[in-house]
């Protein structure tokens, strides 16, 4: 799954740890935050159409799936923070294989590019009255 490949990214870049303080989907129960803890959700949205190219005109050359990441935390300063780390960590990404066992060489996808839709911005507070910053990737990758 791409959210898999988006944590694999989030966890090399030092942002955090699955189930820690990283959770994929808004199924998944985020614990309450201890002051100055921040968390990331990483939820699956819709991307845009397939690329096709004149070699592959039945099944698409390249997917463009994307993803919400959303960061939250006792206060807006430190959701921005944890938003800005997350982002840094994604933005940007050029001609990249993301390996899940690195130690077997088993890689998961190969991504031609990861793009923000936006900055991290202001997503207001949630029910348990968190601060919440949040922004939007979109990327190329090689299906399969």
């Amino acid at each position: 799954m791409w959210t898999d490949d988006i944590v694999t990214l989030l966890q090399d870049a030092g942002v955090g740890t699955l189930n820690v303080d990283i959770f994929v989907s808004t199924k998944q129960t985020v614990p309450m935050l201890s002051s100055g803890a921040a968390t990331i959700t990483v939820t699956e949205t819709s991307g845009s159409g397939p690329e096709r190219t004149q070699n592959r005109v039945i099944t698409p050359a390249y997917i463009r799936p994307a993803a919400q990441i959303l960061a939250r935390a006792d206060s807006s300063k430190n959701a921005r923070a944890k938003a800005q780390l997350a982002y840094d960590a994604l933005v940007g990404i050029r001609n990249v294989l993301v390996y899940r066992e690195p130690q077997s060489f088993q890689f998961s996808g190969w991504y031609r590019e990861i793009n923000s839709l936006q900055e991290p911005f202001d997503a207001g507070v949630d029910d348990r009255k968190q601060a919440r910053f949040s922004f939007n990737v979109i990327a190329v990758r090689r299906p399969g």
